[in-house]
């Protein structure tokens, strides 16, 4: 009889998962070649740019003059979190704002524009070098999830069939 309820659990439990909107991201040999070789441009000369560019060119391999082109541009802030005794801030938050276009280059028009946004936190020691080192383990962490959620966003868009 338990053995009977349990399997009943079971496949009730597995019907309700295949009527979620769960969709992996397998896709086709054409749509992980649409993937690689996207151009990626990043506005700005700052460090951040730097580490963004080079983490996108990380998940969409060399550029090779793909179907697509990324243009992106971002905007960094800093906030104090934590403030001491001293009015001295000790923790800060870097915040990176990247608007990116996935724009088609046959016909020069974006197919996908959107906004990431993300967070990294670091402390600020008393020691200058090591002020600097932590924010730059920042902006390296901030730079490599933004990137993450761009080759997501990219990827859905491509495994949609551009829609």
């Amino acid at each position: 009889m338990k053995r009977n309820a349990l399997l009943v659990l079971m496949a009730s439990a597995t019907l309700g998962l295949s009527a979620c909107a769960f969709q992996p991201l397998h896709g086709s040999q054409q749509q992980v070649s649409a993937m690689r070789g996207i151009t990626v441009a990043v506005d700005g000369q700052e460090r951040i740019d730097q580490m963004l560019a080079e983490s996108l060119n990380d998940r969409f391999g060399t550029p090779a003059g793909g179907r697509y082109r990324l243009a992106a541009e971002t905007s960094v802030t800093t906030s104090g979190l934590g403030v001491g005794a001293d009015d001295v801030a000790t923790r800060s938050a870097l915040s990176l704002s990247v608007d990116f276009s996935l724009i088609d280059t046959g016909s020069g028009s974006p197919v996908l524009t959107e906004t990431v946004r993300t967070e990294a936190t670091f402390d600020i020691p008393l020691q200058p070098y090591a002020a600097v080192s932590a924010r730059r383990d920042a902006e390296e962490r901030a730079a490599r999830e933004a990137a993450d959620r761009i080759a997501l966003r990219v990827a859905r868009y491509i495994n949609r069939g551009g829609q």
